[in-house]
Formats: structure tokens, C-alpha cells, sequence
């Protein structure tokens, strides 16, 4: 999967923690945490037209 999104964009090292205990009522900042939680691989990468790119890899688990 990937997103563009057309804004500022963002540095994914400058976000703050969510599961940092001062950060546990903010509600924002909780999508890149879903993200890196729950798919296999994330990139980020700039857009040469503004913006950021997110590229979310899930890969797919045999049946064995």
C-alpha cells in the first residue's frame, strides 16, 4: 500500500512516543504506531512535488 500525502509533510524520528506516559491522552500521533504495529514494513520517503510517501508492505503468511 502506498500513501501520498500532499501536505508539509512530516520526520517520522521527530514524532513523540504514544506509549510514553505523558503522551498516553493525546490523541494524535497514534496512526504511525497503528502502522508500525500492524504491517511488516514502512517506508518514508519525500515527494519530489511536496509531501510524503508512505509505503506499508503486510506480507502475506502461508497456510502451513
Amino acid at each position: 500500500i502506498s500513501v501520498r500525502d500532499h501536505g508539509e509533510g512530516f520526520d517520522p524520528s521527530q514524532l513523540p512516543d504514544p506509549l510514553d506516559p505523558n503522551n498516553l491522552l493525546n490523541p494524535s500521533g497514534r496512526g504511525i504506531f497503528y502502522m508500525r504495529t500492524f504491517m511488516d514494513e514502512v517506508e518514508y520517503s519525500t515527494h519530489p512535488e511536496g509531501g510524503s510517501i508512505v509505503r506499508m508492505t503486510k506480507n502475506k503468511r502461508s497456510s502451513e
